[in-house]
């Protein structure tokens, strides 16, 4: 009996143990598949039908960004094309994870891509393309503080051994990753290639800061980005040009052609053209020492001193700081009309002149007194949490540039996560922190997605003018 007894004990243990061997088979892992079908694609018909479009945007300098309060970009314009085309609502959403992107489009609920994506046949399955939107090249961005460079030079000239043992890095998924492999082969180079769930201007940001050593970038996004460039040098790689458009389901196909072909009408008739040379172009900052010099001489800001001082003594804003703004805003050109729609002195957006009763054809005068009105209602809604003018101002500025409810924002995320305000710094961080989805998905968050780089540079850029203006008068 004994010797049965044990007997089925060992079947008994070896069934156990070839049972957790199949338990362990089945049981679901941590990392979920990139790909896996968890959405009914609909196609054109049935989405018309369904009365909208789901579409994943990327936010940078040249596709998606905001200005004055107002989103703008060439991606979104040519969405808005397509929009009013259709007579149908566009949902737009922002990943930056490019495989994450990629696998909602190709297997679940999202319709188009239309971040800047190589088209590469293969490089993803199931993934289709739209038509070539235009053509880009491949730069490297290398740190260097000793002899940086805002032009991109020819590979030729780069001296490979800068690339040894470096770090470069790149968005996750990104086509960057096999050319650099390739160029690591053929060059018989050792460097890291780091992936990171970032869009490429972030990276860029942190090559800058001497976080990482180097990055890839499409050139037409590095030459939008040329006036903040600093300890950088650029080399293009030696790659042919790569067709950049869209992406589509390869379950989509009806959506697809009936995208390429509102794309080859914008194209006939030469709006795709104008956007491009509209939005790929380097961000206009202008620069101030031309006129400090003339104000050395002259004892004077600008020939409109006196309507500034007017309006400084009824808002009580220094005069200095307005002149800086506009100085930066239009170089104090009555006439201008920035590509982004902005005009006049004060390079205000038509929806802001209008709620301000401001035309193009106001008078310099009632310009600069809207100015002043705009800064004093920000003024009036920001000084509860700046206890000095410096950072106050530097808010106001700010919220000019952006709008108010993105830097209201920014503040509602520095009273949760730090309990009080204390600068316009710790304002500005957390600014730039609503890139991120942890952040401009927070529930004290109203107004969404930011990208603030670009109004924390312009603000550090009018308070530096602002400086040298007290110093001269």
């Amino acid at each position: 009996m004994k010797k049965i007894l044990i007997k089925y004990k060992n079947l008994i243990l070896l069934g156990c143990f070839f049972l957790c061997i199949l338990i362990l088979l089945f049981l679901p892992t941590n990392k979920k598949p990139y790909y896996q079908h968890k959405y009914q694609k609909l196609d054109f018909p049935d989405i018309i039908e369904r009365g909208y479009i789901n579409v994943i945007v990327e936010h940078n300098s040249m596709n998606f960004f905001v200005h004055h309060g107002r989103v703008m970009g060439l991606q979104y314009e040519l969405l808005d094309h397509i929009e009013k085309r259709w007579n149908i609502n566009i949902n737009q959403i922002v990943i930056n994870d490019l495989g994450e992107a990629l696998a909602l489009v190709a297997f679940d609920s999202i319709d188009i891509l239309t971040s800047d994506i190589t088209i590469v046949p293969g490089r993803y399955p199931c993934i289709d393309f739209s038509i070539p939107l235009y053509k880009t090249k491949m730069v490297l961005v290398l740190y260097d503080s000793i002899k940086p460079s805002t032009e991109i030079n020819d590979f030729s000239k780069l001296d490979i051994k800068k690339l040894e043992n470096k770090i470069i890095a790149v968005p996750t998924k990104s086509i960057f990753i096999n050319f650099l492999n390739k160029l690591k082969k053929s060059l018989n180079l050792n460097f890291q290639i780091k992936e990171l769930i970032e869009e490429p201007e972030s990276i860029l940001d942190s090559v800058m800061a001497k976080k990482y050593d180097a990055t890839i970038m499409d050139e037409k996004i590095l030459i939008v980005n040329t006036p903040l460039l600093k300890n950088t040098s650029s080399y293009y790689l030696p790659f042919p040009s790569l067709d950049v458009g869209w992406a589509f389901s390869c379950h989509q196909p009806i959506l697809r052609d009936s995208v390429n072909a509102a794309l080859i009408d914008l194209k006939n008739k030469g709006i795709l053209a104008s956007l491009l040379n509209k939005y790929q172009r380097p961000i206009y900052i202008q620069t101030t020492y031309k006129q400090i010099a003339h104000s050395k001489r002259t004892k004077k800001l600008t020939k409109y001193d006196n309507i500034l001082q007017k309006y400084a003594k009824i808002y009580d804003i220094d005069w200095r700081l307005v002149a800086a703004l506009i100085y930066h805003e239009s170089n104090f050109n009555i006439d201008a009309v920035s590509y982004k729609g902005a005009f006049g002195i004060i390079q205000i957006m038509p929806q802001t002149a209008e709620e301000y009763g401001m035309s193009p054809t106001s008078s310099i005068d009632q310009q600069i007194k809207v100015a002043y009105r705009i800064l004093n209602d920000y003024k009036k809604q920001l000084s509860i949490y700046f206890d000095n003018d410096k950072d106050l101002y530097r808010a106001m500025i700010a919220s000019y540039n952006l709008g108010l409810g993105h830097i209201l924002d920014a503040i509602a995320l520095a009273l949760k996560y730090d309990g009080q305000i204390n600068s316009w710094e710790q304002v500005a961080q957390w600014l730039l922190n609503k890139s991120q989805k942890i952040y401009y998905s927070d529930p004290v968050v109203k107004n969404g997605y930011c990208k603030g780089r670009l109004t924390v540079y312009f603000v550090n850029l009018v308070y530096e003018t602002y400086e040298n203006y007290k110093q001269l008068i």
